[in-house]
């Protein structure tokens, strides 16, 4: 039995909040509590920074069975001496739920597990096909530092950090969050423990610059940031200060601006430009699987 489509770019597929922390996990790694500065210290070289992006293409069924066929793609940009490059490019398709591959015309779909029932379940699996592509890019990155967009879900030999733009999940005690609010910018939090999934990481809030105009959120331009505990995480802490105000965007170029940094918007828009254009690839899927319903 063929597969046929349902639903072309699935409607209500987006990105779950990130795991959140054990209960009573929040242990303070520096006293005391109060907003921190730092200096200009410079960052390793080479610096790079690892995003990928996801997209949920067509929803197809095979009599009861359903499949979530999508594009994942995930890259690296690397800063040294004033250079920038962008390096290990990686686009696939995949599909959800396949036993084996489903072709549409050019377009090639690999079997990829579901992790869980329904529609979370094959969102999830997409998502998972994205996070093991920016593994894989990473991996084969040596030396310097490098800054992952989302969790450390990955350990390498070297200084890591993971900065995570969005706020889903309370990681302070109330009685702590009162800093966030007072941060300015070029100040951080102290660090704290973090432990999810196995992995033991100590975090920290950083307020990015904002320009003048305009009322703002108490969390506008905050990231959080974290890295694994058993390396030099508040020699990165303060370094971290320099970093990412230097490579905050600004709202004028980027909508998602200040945390959506200067390097990894480049890099997004890349990535997008090689996954292919979205109603392209939906007349080809049409075309070949039937046409939407």
């Amino acid at each position: 039995m063929a597969w046929r489509l349902l639903r072309l770019e699935p409607l209500g597929l987006q990105e779950g909040p990130a795991s959140p922390p054990e209960p009573g996990a929040f242990r303070p790694l520096e006293e005391p509590w109060e907003a921190k500065r730092g200096g200009k210290a410079p960052w390793p070289e080479p610096l790079y920074f690892v995003d990928g992006r996801e997209r949920a293409e067509a929803l197809v069924a095979q009599g009861p069975r359903l499949a979530l066929l999508g594009c994942v793609a995930a890259g690296a940009v690397a800063l040294k001496g004033g250079r920038v490059e962008v390096l290990g490019l990686k686009v696939r398709r995949v599909g959800v739920g396949l036993e084996e591959a489903l072709w549409a015309g050019e377009l090639v779909y690999e079997p990829a597990p579901t992790l869980g029932e329904g529609l979370e379940g094959l969102q999830a699996g997409l998502r998972a096909a994205r996070e093991a592509l920016e593994k894989e890019v990473a991996e084969g990155l040596e030396g310097g530092l490098l800054v992952v967009d989302g969790p450390v879900r990955l350990l390498r030999e070297g200084p890591l950090l993971g900065y995570i733009k969005t706020h889903w999940v309370r990681y302070l005690p109330k009685e702590r969050e009162a800093l966030l609010e007072a941060l300015a910018p070029g100040e951080r939090t102290p660090a704290f423990r973090v432990h999810r999934k196995g992995l033991e990481l100590a975090s920290w809030y950083v307020r990015l610059p904002l320009p003048p105009e305009g009322l703002r959120p108490p969390l506008a331009g905050l990231l959080r940031v974290e890295t694994p505990l058993a390396g030099p995480f508040l020699e990165l802490a303060d370094l971290s200060l320099g970093l990412f105000p230097a490579l905050a965007s600004h709202p004028v170029k980027d909508p998602r601006a200040p945390q959506n940094l200067l390097p990894v918007g480049g890099l997004e828009r890349e990535l997008s430009r090689r996954m292919g254009r979205p109603e392209v690839v939906g007349r080809m899927l049409a075309r070949y699987l039937g046409g939407a319903r």
